[in-house]
């Protein structure tokens, strides 16, 4: 009887180190739901949507996406993207005023809800005697980038 016992202990213990030895045959568990990251928000604000020619955002996969304001809100634009850190975002603004009067604008960058960029600007007026009469109302432009790590 003692032999049988020494047996079955000696044959247990290396079944169980075999057995228990890795867990890589789990099943995975897909989460349905949004997809995990870094929440980051581009806004961009002005005072006159007229000033205005284009604006683009630098998108999840690098590729810059032109933005586009609308009816509910004429003067401001606002995208979330979900992100992996690091990601560097970029917002590239282009103005041409031909009203005669200054506007401001501003363009923020939040992550994960928290402000964490700003930058405040005016599109300046057109001289009232253009420095060059083939391009009477000067264009402007903005290149906003943050690094999200």
């Amino acid at each position: 009887m003692k032999k049988l016992k020494k047996l079955f202990i000696l044959l247990i213990i290396p079944i169980m180190v075999i057995s228990c030895g890795s867990d890589d045959d789990a099943i995975k568990e897909i989460i349905p739901g949004p997809p995990t990251g870094t929440d980051v928000r581009y806004k961009f604000t002005v005072s006159s949507a007229d000033v205005v020619t284009s604006f683009k955002y630098k998108s999840v996969d690098g590729t810059m996406e032109s933005g586009f304001f609308n009816d509910v809100s004429p003067l401001s634009f606002s995208k979330t993207i979900i992100v992996q850190k690091p990601f560097l975002t970029k917002m590239d603004l282009n103005f041409q005023n031909k009203t005669g009067v200054d506007h401001n604008y501003s363009v923020e960058i939040y992550v994960d809800g928290v402000l964490s960029d700003t930058q405040v600007g005016t599109v300046p007026a057109p001289p009232v005697v253009p420095v060059n009469p083939e391009v009477p109302y000067p264009p402007f432009s903005v290149t906003k980038t943050y690094l999200v790590n």
